[in-house]
Order: structure tokens, then C-alpha cells, then sequence
């Protein structure tokens, strides 16, 4: 790993998995009915946090990501234990992009002025929709009258930097729903926007309710194609800019630590499930609750398995995550970090994508064109077939 890496600031994400019910789509790891043990698993955060920093050092960290689950569950001052620690053990830089996601049936105006006060800067609100009938089809604990009053609370409160998530593609849902759901959010005012293909994961309530017929149907192909239309022209004239497959900014509002994951670089990842990716070193801790509690209270590093993975396997992961950005991949960095270019890695596939209007050279940064975004998966599978056979 090069040295300039090694010193790179890391982004810091904080899983907090519980939730007041689990919602239909949902597949990531996250738990109901533990409210009661809220103070246990901060203080096991809190031992984890000192553990990472006495491993790797006292690292600066540029972006910190409290996400779930539905980490407004949390009290105030369990934010703020968790963040007060965070600083203890690492170097949290004074302009730091701290980010809270929140469900707006958990909000209060005493609560966001707390989180406010506590340092957080950028609250991401988990609308989904601002239809209540589809919100109910999810399961989701909100109505959209909720969802607006939280913008307004957050705002009072002094957030200056807000993202509201949208899910497009909802079981049946139509394109005129989708443009009124995403004309009232874009109302709304937020500084970020992101607007989430529904992907129905196997094992979810949604997945056998797809299966068994029990739910309204899925939009087609035309329908989302419709959809993504009008995305792309509402967004576009109320100014915003998309800098990734699914997401969307006022200018110089994007989000910084997504964009860490999207460009492959240092992260640390604290908490039940989480995932690292520090010096080349990937690590993650396991997913089970009791676990995870068991493993913290034990003083363990919370390294419990590590897999770095091949160098063809890490440089198609960083083509993957590069190109879900308007820019994307950074092909001197890749060359740096691999020794090796990508016209050799993938030599058949960047000429026949490029000749078929797919991909193109920006700068120093090779992208897909705006016809090559609609066809992502399809451009993926291409450097990975072609990477198979090399």
C-alpha cells in the first residue's frame, strides 16, 4: 500500500442496529425490541473505538457516519457519549462532516436541537415516500406529514445540510406517484437527494410477498424507465447535480463520506456488522448481537476475520464502485495503487464500451456516458467476464 494512503484521514462509520420495527424490504442487520440495551451497546462502541485506536494509532478522521438501524433511536446523550469518545480516541478534524440517519417518526424538535449541539452537522432522513399508502405498503412507522415536519424541525434546529432518501420502483407505485413524491421532497429544500432503485433482497417480508402475489406488483421496465425520466428532469431543473448513479446534490453539497466508499479509500467501521477497509487491511465484526457485545466486553480488537482479497478481485471492485460516479474512476490512482494500467487489465472491454458510446475519458478519469449509466450492471459484467477469461 503506498505511503500516501497510509496517511490518508479515515471515515469513520458507527452502526447502530435498532429499529421500533423492522421494515419490509429491509435486509441489513438490525434488531427490534433492544431499546433496553441501548446503554450496553454504546458502551460497547465506546471500548471498540478505544481498541481500533490503540491498533492503528490516532488517526484523523475526516467523516463520521452514524447509520442503521435507526441510530435516532438513541438518546442524545448516547450520541454524544459515542461521539465525545470517538474524539478522545482519534482526531476528529474540526471541519468534519458528521452525519446522523434518521427515521422521521423518531424525531423531536428537543432531540435534533441536542444532536445539533452535539456536533452532528448533516442529518439524512429515511423518507422513502411521501405517499402514505406506500409507505404503509413497507412498513414503514412515518406518514409523509410526519417526513415534513421533520425537515422543518431539522432546520430549526440548525442543520444546514440535509439529505432526504427516496425509493423508486415500490410495489405499485407509479410514475405520476414518483413525480409527486419527488416534487414535494424537492420542495422541501433539501441540499441532497437520493433516490434508491427498490432492490426486493431474499429473506424479506417484501421478497415473499413478491413470490406469493400478497402485494400490489412491482413497476416493469417501461414504468422505471418512465421513472428514471423524471428524475432526471426535476432534479436537473431545480439544480441539482448527479454526482453517482442514484444520488443527487445542490452544487458543492455532496456527500464526502459516501464518496470514500465510492473512491476506495480508508474507512473504519464500529459496531455490531460493520465492515473496515484501513491500510489495505478489511476486517468486520460479527453480526449477532450477543456477539458483539460478548467480543467488546472481552477487550478483544474486534478483528475477528480478515480476507484483503486478490489484487484482480480489488481492481474490479475499485472499476465498480468508481463508475456508480458521474466522474468516475481516478486512472492515475488506480495505476498507483495496482502497478498496473488499465488498458492491460481490460483491454477488449474499455475499446468495445468506449467504440459503443458506453464509456469515455474525462481528464484523467474514465466514466460512463449518461446512456452507459443506465446500463451499469451490464458494463460490469463485461470487465468482469473479461477479467475471468484473462
Amino acid at each position: 500500500m503506498p505511503d500516501d494512503q497510509m496517511r490518508e484521514p479515515l471515515s469513520v462509520y458507527i452502526h447502530i442496529p435498532l429499529c421500533v420495527r423492522k421494515c419490509a424490504y429491509c435486509d441489513f442487520t438490525s434488531y427490534s425490541g433492544l431499546l433496553s440495551q441501548r446503554d450496553a451497546y454504546v458502551e460497547a462502541v465506546c471500548r471498540e473505538m478505544r481498541a481500533q485506536a490503540a491498533f492503528f494509532g490516532r488517526r484523523s478522521v475526516h467523516t463520521v457516519f452514524l447509520g442503521g438501524g435507526t441510530p435516532t433511536l438513541l438518546t442524545h446523550l448516547q450520541v454524544s457519549r459515542l461521539l465525545e469518545t470517538l474524539r478522545e480516541c482519534l482526531d476528529v478534524l474540526p471541519e468534519a462532516e458528521i452525519t446522523i440517519e434518521g427515521n422521521p417518526g423518531t424525531l423531536t424538535p428537543q432531540s435534533l436541537r441536542a444532536l445539533h449541539a452535539a456536533g452532528v452537522n448533516r442529518l439524512s432522513l429515511g423518507v422513502q415516500s411521501l405517499d402514505d399508502t406506500l409507505l404503509a405498503a413497507i412498513g414503514r412507522i412515518h406518514t409523509a406529514r410526519q417526513a415534513q415536519e421533520a425537515v422543518a424541525m431539522a432546520r430549526d434546529a440548525g442543520f444546514d445540510d440535509l439529505n432526504i432518501d427516496l425509493m423508486v420502483g415500490l410495489p405499485g407505485q407509479s410514475p405520476a406517484q414518483w413525480e409527486e413524491t419527488l416534487s414535494r421532497a424537492i420542495a422541501l429544500g433539501p441540499e441532497h437527494m437520493s433516490c434508491y432503485n427498490l432492490i426486493v433482497e431474499e429473506g424479506t417480508p417484501l421478497y415473499a410477498a413478491v413470490r406469493d402475489g400478497t402485494c400490489a406488483p412491482l413497476p416493469g421496465e417501461e414504468e422505471l424507465e418512465q421513472m428514471d425520466g423524471v428524475t432526471q428532469r426535476l432534479t436537473l431543473g431545480a439544480g441539482y447535480e448527479r454526482y453517482e448513479v442514484s444520488n443527487y446534490a445542490l452544487p458543492g453539497r455532496e456527500c464526502r463520506h459516501n464518496l470514500v466508499y465510492w473512491e476506495c479509500g480508508p474507512y473504519l467501521g464500529l459496531g455490531c456488522a460493520a465492515h473496515s477497509d484501513v491500510d489495505g487491511r478489511r476486517f468486520y465484526n460479527p453480526d449477532p448481537w450477543e456477539d458483539y457485545l460478548r467480543l467488546a466486553n472481552g477487550g478483544n480488537t474486534l478483528r475477528p476475520a480478515e480476507g484483503n482479497g486478490t489484487a484482480g478481485e480489488r481492481m474490479f471492485e475499485r472499476m465498480m464502485m468508481g463508475l456508480r460516479m458521474v466522474r468516475g474512476v481516478d486512472v492515475p490512482r488506480f495505476e498507483r495503487d495496482f502497478g498496473r494500467r488499465m488498458e492491460d487489465v481490460w483491454p477488449q472491454s474499455l475499446e468495445r464500451l468506449t467504440q459503443g458510446g458506453l464509456l469515455e475519458r474525462k481528464g484523467e478519469r474514465i466514466a460512463l456516458t449518461p446512456r452507459g449509466m443506465q446500463v451499469m450492471n451490464g458494463v460490469l459484467v463485461e470487465f468482469l467476464r473479461e477479467q475471468e477469461r484473462a
